[in-house]
């Protein structure tokens, strides 16, 4: 084909999560003389989904990639307020709507390849692709929790038979996907990359404006303020390690997107342990390099995970990180090597790990340098790219038959 491929990436809304990070790396270490790239998120953010889910959308036009957002709006406040009848019919009318413009777009820009991300973006992608005669579909994704749902189980079989490939960035999380669907598309397994986040401001001014104090020792979790990510067990380990090393302090960088309910019991932990003073949390909105630029040692003791961007961040700066054995964790992390591994919902193990990391910096700087190591020879984006720009040829030139009948163009 003389002409560049057109490939639309598909959101139900976009957010500043891991996945959307992983694109714009993708996109940013992208092959421009082949590949033509265009970005659909479903619903269109208004004032109150940014503030709840982070400002991301600008981030694609600065690498000139054409960002499109349908006309339907992600009006999470209303979907909140409803009871269960008018959700069901809000969302009912909302998809028939983001469906038929998601059709109409990839018809008449002539996409030739969906790539479509996360679980609804799936849905949306696979059905408007099939409809709009898009020649393949590729799912990106990590987690199968909405469709494991009695109710959703249906539609999650339907949808991954009609899809080409399914793309994971573990294969643990991959050949778990894989064993639940009935007819399995082929699964490929692409770890994440990225570039190393950079900061744009003084750390000593980011340190004031965040109100940590000079000598501060940071230990950070940087991700979405969710149950599943645990921050919780970082905060019920606050405590101990304070009591062993005065001088630590915890940063909790995150939107907490629909988790008001959690986002409340963090700052209930905080107050019942009396360490206001020695925590803050909050959700950045400029380069998350600037508050990297803090983070002398990284914590992450989630509870669900496939291969957190967060992780491969703090590698690529070289910093020491704690972490549990959950998903493809060890895939990227391996214990006394890379990083420390420690039990889940074990924030007594927790502490203890942090502990030793900031009373032992010889330790942590071997860490380091090895997660550093780790990051050069396997996540930088460019990898990623070739493999990810590789398979949607693939599929192209033969796509997988689908169940629905037919083939693509």
């Amino acid at each position: 084909m003389s002409r560049r491929l057109r490939v639309a990436s598909v959101y139900s809304y976009m957010c500043v999560g891991g996945d959307e990070n992983r694109l714009l790396q993708y996109l940013g270490a992208r092959d421009t003389g082949r590949f033509e790239h265009l970005v659909v998120s479903c619903l269109a953010p208004t004032e109150a989904s940014l503030a709840a889910c982070g400002p991301i959308q600008g981030r694609f036009g600065d690498l000139g990639v054409e960002l499109v957002q349908l006309t339907v709006a992600a009006d999470h406040e209303q979907r909140r307020r409803a009871g269960r009848l008018a959700l069901g019919a809000i969302q009912g009318r909302a998809f028939a709507a983001v469906l038929a413009q998601l059709t109409r777009l990839l018809r008449e820009r002539r996409i030739d390849v969906v790539d479509a991300r996360l679980n609804l973006g799936t849905v949306l992608g696979t059905l408007a692709g099939r409809a709009a005669g898009v020649g393949a579909v590729v799912s990106t994704n990590y987690v199968l929790e909405r469709f494991e749902n009695p109710l959703w189980y249906p539609l999650g079989q339907a949808v991954y038979a009609g899809v080409d490939a399914l793309i994971c960035d573990s294969q643990a999380y991959l050949d778990r996907m894989r064993a639940w669907m009935l007819r399995p598309p082929p699964g490929h397994c692409i770890p994440n990359g990225i570039r190393p986040p950079e900061a744009r401001r003084d750390p000593t001014a980011v340190r004031a404006e965040l109100g940590i104090p000079a000598g501060a020792r940071v230990i950070a979790q940087i991700a979405r303020i969710q149950r599943i990510k645990g921050q919780d067990l970082l905060l019920e380990a606050a405590p101990r390690v304070l009591a062993a090393v005065p001088e630590a302090f915890f940063v909790i960088c995150g939107y907490s997107q629909l988790a008001e309910d959690y986002r409340g019991e963090l700052d209930a932990i905080v107050a019942r342990h009396g360490i206001a003073d020695r925590v803050r949390i909050l959700g950045y909105p400029g380069p998350i390099g600037d508050v990297w630029s803090l983070v002398e040692v990284h914590a992450h003791p989630t509870r669900l995970d496939s291969s957190p961007l967060a992780l491969m961040e703090g590698m690529s700066l070289g910093r020491p990180a704690v972490t549990t054995p959950i998903g493809g964790i060890p895939e990227i992390v391996a214990d006394g090597e890379t990083g420390l591994l420690v039990p889940p919902e074990r924030p007594d193990r927790l502490a203890e790990a942090l502990i030793r990391l900031l009373r032992e910096p010889a330790l942590a700087a071997r860490l380091g340098r090895a997660a550093l190591a780790r990051y050069e020879a396997h996540h930088r984006p460019e990898v990623m790219a070739r493999r990810t720009e590789a398979l949607f040829e693939e599929v192209l030139r033969a796509p997988r038959h689908s169940r629905w009948g037919g083939r693509g163009r």
